[in-house]
């Protein structure tokens, strides 16, 4: 079936008592036969950051050798199944004053800025995400998402990597219940009433619209009915799996608790963050989002890997075997994590491409040797193709470690659409992600 105009608007919304949401892109809402089905720079274009504290073992993740002929490295190759649409680069910083120590807090508040905090005051740089939100998220119910799986970015000061002004850090929502009633609650609310009868009945908040998804359908052709049907699925397994956290007791731990809708296992909770963090995108609720693996500085363990010092202790390593040799499981794990990311929007159609090939994801973390807190040659991937606009199958090794983050940032935001002239300490834009 050809269309020759819109047939179904692009913010078209479900509604349901206390409910709203929005639709992936489908074929019915964009025309059959013009450059806007065609041609690649059509989608729109996302961008987010996934960032993990506290380094790596540069030995084991490193890639070998530069180009399209580089072979993974051991921390890297869970992602080998996306080798073809990400890039590695080594050699950018984030070190905006080289004549100061390298600590925590400094490693946090010049990620995503570039600029050096001020010292005993919140003052330092609008974020790159928040310049990205500016513009992309006129168009979206959030102008950005941040998220993350602790609810304590750093320390005393409650804040995390995100600053809408230069004294203005945002908060991050580790909650994935209420990150989900955030997305999908009428006007980001859920009455608790209603909720809790809701979850009495065990009924799932997509029944409130089943008769209009129903009626919807009728009106779409195969392809759309298909995306729509994976689209509700998602939303009932996420939902039920935050239900099923959400009842489990906290264990009766001194000094501990453990907030309903997360779930126990810290794997398991970053799965269900990502899986949120791709219904937003489905249904454009965002086009701008931050993810934090955890907090700066974190302490959590990890059981899973059989590995039963903390992640903090870990990291300040002294470059002691064991020590070493848990970072690099770890450091194996987050890649596991992020693959299964990939993954999921990997394999979401949208026009010509994917969910994934219609975004531009930085994820790295703000240290590289942690023992040291060093902020230059840090670990960084930047994966997805900006609707054609990046090639991956690639790594980047720059000389030194002069270059800082904030240039890859700028052209990040150029293949975004959200040309910037500078940003923090950036000297200049990164040329070699051009296709």
């Amino acid at each position: 079936m050809f269309l020759t105009r819109r047939s179904l608007p692009r913010r078209t919304l479900l509604r349901g008592a206390g409910l709203s949401i929005g639709l992936p892109l489908l074929d019915a809402m964009l025309p059959a036969a013009t450059p806007e089905r065609l041609t690649p720079g059509a989608p729109v274009r996302r961008l987010g950051f996934i960032m993990y504290p506290l380094g790596v073992d540069q030995a084991r993740w490193k890639p070998k050798g530069e180009g399209s002929g580089y072979q993974l490295s051991e921390a890297l190759q869970p992602l080998a199944p996306h080798h073809e649409k990400f890039v590695v680069i080594t050699g950018l910083s984030s070190d905006p004053d080289r004549t100061k120590a390298g600590f925590h807090d400094r490693a946090l508040a010049s990620f995503m800025t570039g600029v050096e905090p001020t010292k005993g005051k919140i003052h330092v740089g609008v974020s790159v995400d928040q310049i990205a939100a500016a513009v992309l998220g006129k168009d979206t119910q959030f102008a950005s998402l941040e998220l993350s799986t602790e609810s304590n970015m750093a320390g005393a000061a409650h804040i995390g990597p995100v600053f809408k002004t230069a004294s203005t850090p945002l908060p991050f929502e580790f909650n994935p219940r209420k990150v989900f009633e955030r997305l999908f609650g009428e006007g980001g609310r859920i009455d608790p009433a209603a909720a809790a009868a809701r979850d009495a009945s065990d009924q799932s908040s997509l029944d409130g619209v089943v008769a209009r998804i129903r009626e919807l359908k009728q009106r779409l052709g195969s392809p759309d009915r298909r995306k729509l049907d994976e689209y509700m699925d998602s939303i009932r397994d996420v939902e039920r799996r935050i239900r099923v956290a959400s009842r489990k007791r906290p264990a009766d731990l001194p000094e501990m608790t453990r907030p309903a809708g997360a779930p126990d296992a810290w794997p398991d909770h970053v799965k269900l963050m990502f899986d949120l963090q791709t219904l937003a995108l489905q249904a454009d609720l965002t086009r701008v989002w931050t993810f934090l693996y955890a907090r700066e500085a974190t302490s959590i363990n990890f059981p899973h890997l059989d590995i039963s010092m903390g992640h903090h202790e870990i990291s300040h390593h002294n470059f002691e075997k064991e020590k070493l040799d848990a970072l690099a499981k770890i450091n194996v794990d987050q890649s596991r994590l992020f693959a299964y990311f990939l993954s999921k929007l990997d394999s979401l159609r949208e026009g010509n491409g994917t969910l994934l090939d219609h975004s531009l994801i930085l994820f790295g973390s703000n240290l590289s040797v942690p023992t040291s807190h060093s902020q230059r040659d840090l670990p960084i991937i930047v994966a997805g193709g900006a609707a054609g606009r990046v090639k991956g199958g690639r790594s980047i090794a720059l000389p030194g470690d002069e270059t800082p983050l904030t240039n890859l940032y700028l052209t990040m935001l150029d293949k975004a659409g959200v040309p910037t002239e500078k940003l923090g300490d950036s000297t200049g834009r990164f040329s070699r992600l051009e296709v």
